[in-house]
């Protein structure tokens, strides 16, 4: 199933990734000179993990942005059959495929944008969505995946989940989630204060954890 194609804004934008230095340290991962996820997340991934595979036998799961490979890690113990994960940025990649990737056994990942990446139709029974957009872009990106790529690639009663930052979902995503899936829920969680990193780049430590159902049988 290939999305779409990249507009000039994204090719730029996936360039100046791929330019960027990635770097980990005790604290995180950092791009360039910006910290974008951190290892004190890592109970907040294993709830997206936990809800979106609860039930399964030996799920197949799709992760688009593997960056720190925070949430594969979280999978390493609940018996996935299968994990393939998205990240563009390719010494990024290798990083993760050394830290974690090793664990999960059956894992694959693809180093080309979601947009331009051809994926099996009904293949999964969990995606995760946790990518870094062009400025502007983040609500216009997440409806065009949820649209050709979450929906087409999900089996019937697979579950989609996205990292969200903040205590409510804005109307655009709300609209999307309504439109495509049999039904959705949003569970809240926040980071203790103690465990936030120092060099803590969020806005808030408020989460939800957003589980939407394909419908189907």
């Amino acid at each position: 199933m290939r999305a779409a194609f990249l507009s000039p804004v994204h090719r730029r934008h996936i360039a100046t990734l791929r330019s960027s230095p990635a770097a980990i340290d005790e604290e995180g991962l950092r791009i360039g000179g910006q910290y974008v996820m951190f290892f004190a997340e890592a109970k907040l991934m294993r709830q997206h993990a936990l809800r979106l595979v609860a039930g399964v036998a030996k799920p197949e799961v799709l992760e688009v942005g593997l960056g720190l490979g925070v949430f594969a890690a979280q999978l390493a113990s609940m018996s996935v059959g299968s994990y393939t994960a998205i990240e563009p940025h390719e010494d990024l990649a290798h990083l993760a495929e050394r830290r974690v990737l090793h664990e999960l056994g059956k894992a694959t990942v693809i180093t080309e944008p979601w947009q331009v990446t051809n994926l099996p139709a009904d293949a999964y029974d969990a995606i995760m969505y946790d990518t870094w957009p062009p400025d502007g872009h983040a609500d216009s990106d997440f409806a065009a995946f949820v649209e050709h790529v979450a929906v087409p690639c999900l089996r019937p009663g697979g579950r989609f989940s996205f990292f969200h930052s903040g205590s409510a979902i804005n109307d655009s995503r709300r609209q999307v989630l309504d439109r495509h899936f049999a039904g959705w829920t949003a569970h809240p969680y926040t980071m203790p204060a103690e465990q936030t990193p120092v060099h803590w780049t969020k806005p808030t430590r408020d989460f939800l954890i957003p589980i939407a159902v394909k419908g189907g049988k």
